[in-house]
């Protein structure tokens, strides 16, 4: 139940106290207006241990999320389950009043995300998606050249590698029953929310080729997309690498921005002049957010979050048709809500 809103301390309930979970809650920790209140997660081991590090009581450790939001006052939750639990508890969360933080994905199809934003926005409820790119001031930076009126886009190469299936072989993660696919869907996803976030590009179809490791889990996707415009990407996801690696390269009409790193730090960012004549933008590292500051700022502020349902819905739409490619083997058009459109 939504706590008196007279308190200074932003309460906060997390559903799934996994690694992201509980690495969340302890920034939310180091927060004097928030307070890690309550966690829920199936695991009994879990709940122990993030109990522990995050200070809450035994008696404020569910089994049960539903029995946390009736038991607990709580301002907001965080929800760091498996994906495709993700819609029933967000829906869950905003009928009982509380502001959302969601890990990527928000949800597994358009149509709930569509639902799930408006929901949010009728209630006047913060419902923000963990894509932290939109936090990264290399990603920031690319966006700026191109919004709002920014040189013409004309081709996009974007990837990323990662030992996805030496880390998650055999969790959830690869159960399509929980996760909704493989590697694209998992962390595939946040490229694709990157690419479309820097550029402000409308998909208008997608041809795509996978190879599975498992029926429904890639290992690797490859997809051709046109956007609207004309401009054309190339995003290419490998899960069984041997290091995470990601670039990002954006041509345009004036010469290109390149996003670049390696492993999970923040990434790098040049630009390209016409003439071949690169430039490094010095970056402000200091003034990135985590996610728990954005949350709580959008929160106060009733700006909107880095990352919007909206941005989720592209992301979406763009992933559920690359699918259909790539087992029809057919050129797939993107359906893309009117409303969702850059």
């Amino acid at each position: 139940m939504p706590r008196d809103p007279k308190s200074d301390v932003f309460s906060v309930g997390i559903v799934g106290v996994g690694l992201l979970g509980r690495a969340i809650g302890e920034q939310f920790m180091t927060r004097p207006d928030a307070s890690v209140t309550a966690v829920a997660d199936v695991s009994d081991e879990a709940r122990s241990e993030s109990g522990k590090a995050l200070a809450v009581p035994v008696e404020s450790q569910y089994a049960d999320y539903e029995a946390m939001f009736d038991a607990e006052d709580l301002d907001g939750v965080v929800i760091t389950t498996p994906h495709a639990l993700h819609y029933e508890q967000v829906s869950t969360a905003l009928d009982r009043g509380f502001h959302v933080l969601c890990e990527k994905p928000l949800v597994l199809n358009v149509d709930e995300a569509v639902e799930l934003r408006d929901r949010a926005a009728e209630a006047g409820l913060v419902l923000m998606v963990g894509f932290q790119r939109h936090q990264d001031s290399s990603f920031q930076g690319a966006r700026e050249r191109y919004w709002p009126d920014g040189p013409d886009i004309e081709f996009v190469t974007a990837e990323i590698t990662q030992p996805w299936f030496d880390s998650f072989g055999g969790s959830w993660r690869t159960n399509t029953d929980l996760s909704g696919g493989g590697f694209l869907v998992d962390t595939g996803r946040h490229v694709v929310d990157a690419l479309l976030w820097v550029t402000g590009l409308t998909p208008l179809a997608v041809t795509a080729q996978m190879a599975f490791r498992e029926d429904g889990v890639d290992e690797r996707a490859d997809l051709y997309v046109e956007f609207d415009g004309g401009a054309t990407a190339h995003i290419s996801v490998y899960g069984d690498a041997p290091a995470v690696r990601e670039a990002h390269h954006v041509w345009d009409a004036e010469g290109a921005a390149y996003i670049e790193g390696r492993g999970w730090d923040g990434r790098s960012l040049a630009t390209i002049d016409a003439d071949g004549t690169e430039h490094t933008p010095l970056l402000d590292r200091n003034s990135e957010p985590n996610k728990a500051e954005a949350f709580l700022e959008c929160v106060e502020t009733g700006e909107d979050p880095p990352a919007t349902p909206t941005d989720a819905i592209r992301v979406t739409a763009l992933i559920e048709a690359a699918y259909e490619s790539a087992q029809t083997g057919e050129r797939v058009e993107v359906s893309l809500p009117d409303d969702a459109q850059y």
